[in-house]
């Protein structure tokens, strides 16, 4: 009973030690692909295996925004996209019929301002030296009026963008603030296209 005993000890120990073997094979072979892996990483390939024409993906046309409403607010007339909202007037006072807002969200809009040149210069000064994230100047036309301006990144992918320009019988001085969209995105085509200064 003993020897029986002694003997499946033996194959056990046995058993268990050809595992641990196998383990550390396998670990070692583990360990240089790993190193392999990390060299084929690290060479340069050559023009030869590197595919000079590679295929371009096609990028999805942004989808058309349409035109639900057209506001007037003081001396601003504008487009209101489907499913967007138009708001009067400004924070501190929805009666200012100097201001309104063509927005898509809170963190996506238009908003349009007539100022005094002091006040407007002065703004846009400030927003420009405050939003400086890859900042580029533009110039655009946009409803007959030509704009000048600056566009920035909000540096997760969006872009916002300042305008200033004169418009309307008396030349009043005009600013838009835009954040969430591109100066030549689709909505600034549609909503500053749409754009009409008594």
């Amino acid at each position: 009973m003993k020897k029986l005993l002694l003997l499946l000890l033996s194959l056990a120990l046995c058993a268990c030690l050809a595992a641990c073997g196998d383990d550390d094979d396998d670990d070692r072979e583990k360990k240089n692909n790993k190193k392999n892996e990390s060299v084929a990483a690290t060479e340069t390939p050559t023009p030869a295996e590197t595919d000079p024409t590679p295929e371009a993906t096609p990028t999805e046309a942004a989808p058309a925004i349409t035109i639900a409403s057209t506001e007037t607010w003081g001396g601003f007339t504008v487009g209101v996209p489907e499913g967007w909202t138009f708001r009067k007037g400004d924070v501190f006072d929805e009666e200012d019929t100097r201001c309104c807002s063509v927005k898509k969200s809170d963190f996506s809009y238009f908003d349009l301002k007539m100022q005094t040149e002091n006040i407007a210069t002065q703004q846009y000064a400030y927003n420009k030296n405050t939003y400086t994230n890859e900042q580029v100047d533009i110039t655009v036309n946009y409803g007959g009026i030509s704009w000048t301006g600056f566009q920035y990144s909000d540096g997760c992918g969006g872009y916002g963008f300042e305008l200033i320009g004169y418009a309307g019988d008396d030349n009043k001085i005009v600013r838009i603030s835009s954040c969430g969209f591109a100066y030549d995105s689709e909505a600034a085509k549609t909503v500053l296209g749409s754009l009409v200064i008594k």
